[in-house]
């Protein structure tokens, strides 16, 4: 197949070109060609693209699949980073939807959020109705509303898939991320917020296991939405009580009295027709403690 996937330079992505390239020619969208993280073989060709400035006059032909897992890098810059995110996260998947039915696309795939359910503290299902009125945040937003805009393209592909990600980490990744600045802060002595005894819980999901699921997409037909999350429930205490069992460094803490709700995926459905979770949330932060931490323990 030709696959095209953007945000091909990012955790998930980079890990996706390698799998998919081994029986596949991969086109990898990245906003710049310096600074690649994934390794180049003779399926993957890479195109240098701004996405806030799509054009997709620039596309590759002859595509079979597409994987939209790019999202705008100012996602956290409100208001700032509004148009940024607006243009990435929304107007150029549309863009590409559009382009993707002209040139007889079969399988489109938009990476959102497990933050857009609006009912937490329970194992969120893809089925339940999400509250469009909530206020979640621009970033969160601006997935949601592109779920409900791609949404009206699904019959017009054989397969079509949106995925609810969960706290994914893995070497590599940004270290303002969750996974990876918990460790950094046990590390370096600094204090890590609490809400409460124990802090939120979260079911995260190692890359490798992640991008394994999302592989298998590709032999779907019809319309999906998946929660892409892990088979472990841990609180942020719990994270770190298995960094400090690994470092050897015992976390400070600072609890505070507000009370955030968990976020925990139902992956049911994941499990069923993708993949079953492999890697234990212990032995993904040792791989990204070994890989990303200098090699210290």
């Amino acid at each position: 197949m030709n696959i095209l996937i953007t945000g091909a330079n990012g955790l998930i992505g980079r890990h996706l070109v390698a799998l998919l390239s081994k029986k596949n020619k991969i086109y990898a969208i990245v906003r710049e060609k310096t600074g690649i993280q994934f390794e180049t073989n003779n399926n993957v060709f890479i195109k240098e693209m701004d996405l806030t400035k799509f054009d997709t006059q620039e596309l590759p032909t002859k595509i079979d699949a597409i994987y939209y897992l790019a999202q705008s890098r100012r996602f956290r810059e409100f208001p700032e980073g509004s148009e940024d995110t607006l243009l990435v996260n929304v107007v150029a998947p549309i863009k590409l939807a559009n382009w993707a039915i002209k040139n007889n696309v079969k399988f489109f795939l938009y990476a959102s959020s497990g933050g857009v359910y609006t009912n937490p503290n329970q194992p969120v299902k893809e089925f339940l109705e999400i509250n469009a009125n909530e206020k979640l945040g621009f970033y969160l937003n601006s997935k949601l509303s592109a779920e409900m805009l791609l949404r009206n393209y699904a019959r017009m592909f054989k397969t079509f898939v949106i995925l609810r990600l969960f706290f994914v980490y893995g070497p590599g990744q940004n270290k303002s991320m969750l996974i990876p600045r918990l460790i950094n802060n046990v590390k370096n002595k600094i204090e890590i917020l609490l809400n409460g005894e124990e802090g939120i819980s979260i079911n995260p999901i190692y890359v490798y296991d992640a991008v394994e699921a999302i592989e298998k997409t590709l032999y779907l037909n019809g319309e999906y939405i998946f929660n892409i999350a892990g088979d472990e429930i841990v609180t942020i205490k719990g994270i770190c009580t298995k960094i400090q069992e690994i470092t050897g460094i015992e976390p400070i803490y600072k609890r505070v009295e507000e009370i955030q709700n968990d976020l925990i995926a139902d992956i049911t459905l994941m499990k069923t027709l993708l993949h079953v979770p492999k890697i234990s949330i212990k032995e993904g932060l040792q791989r990204l403690i070994k890989e990303d931490f200098n090699d210290e323990y």
